[in-house]
């Protein structure tokens, strides 16, 4: 069957129209005839709603367990664009075929430091240095994720970057418990059995990608951090396809690992 929203996403990336206003259009109409898709507007963000960041919400269908919480995050830096074209594709997925959510539910941002991106820079003059959570960080998306990562206990939160030296996508997984090492582990080795240029470490000594996210201060839960390293050298269709692929195994293991009471 034809995602028809997945078309419109590319159709329009394909055509350089790649401001998040035009990638996220297709989905914000399907949200409103939806009940299980939710667009909103990152917390306590004064203004304007053209000024503030965009998210969705995705809720799968009930299963018999506690439903898998998930954080995705792309444009962190204002001049990526395949970032936030993957997960608008992700959530149009999601969205689309219903087993793919089912037992999760998905926040994604899209393009989280829109400032940078409204401008067409990889960060604006303010955001120098100061954009690394739980810093008291001036810097407005980085209070919106800081205020997301309070409002549900995420089992994982995962942030899409672009690697522009790497041949598949590199992964590093911050993984704070037993039980969540096992699992992701377990899920990410299947991942790498598929690619022979796919590489990803856990809690690196000396970590290619800085966390953003994690570990949250005075909090007794702690998730799964997990940074996306797209190859740069592949098409955009294929950095989208492979981050697509990347969560979705993600998800299927840990709501596998929910249902078995081991996460």
């Amino acid at each position: 069957m034809i995602n028809h929203t997945d078309l419109m996403i590319s159709e329009r990336f394909a055509s350089g129209q790649t401001t998040v206003d035009e990638l996220i259009a297709p989905l914000v109409e399907q949200a409103a005839d939806s009940s299980s898709l939710v667009v909103g507007y990152g917390i306590n963000q004064p203004g304007d709603r053209a000024k503030m960041i965009p998210y969705f919400h995705v809720c799968g269908t009930n299963s018999d367990h506690a439903p898998v919480r998930a954080l995705l995050v792309g444009g962190w830096v204002g001049t990526e664009i395949v970032t936030p074209y993957a997960l608008a594709r992700l959530i149009a997925a999601l969205e689309a075929v219903a087993p793919l959510a089912a037992g999760t539910e998905v926040t994604a941002y899209p393009v989280a430091n829109l400032a940078a991106h409204r401008e067409g820079v990889f960060a604006t003059t303010e955001q120098a240095g100061q954009a690394t959570c739980w810093e008291e960080s001036p810097i407005d998306h980085v209070r919106v994720l800081e205020n997301e990562l309070k409002r549900y206990d995420y089992d994982f939160v995962l942030l899409l970057r672009q690697n522009p030296r790497a041949l598949s996508a590199d992964v590093e997984a911050w993984l704070p418990t037993k039980p969540q090492k096992n699992v992701f582990s377990e899920a990410l080795e299947r991942y790498a059995a598929t690619d022979p240029y796919f590489k990803w470490r856990a809690n690196p000594s000396a970590p290619v990608y800085a966390r953003n996210f994690t570990p949250i201060p005075k909090s007794s839960r702690q998730p799964v951090e997990i940074t996306v390293g797209l190859a740069a050298a592949k098409s955009p269709v294929d950095q989208a396809n492979e981050a697509i692929a990347l969560v979705l195994s993600l998800l299927h293991a840990a709501r596998h690992a929910r249902s078995e009471g081991l996460l």
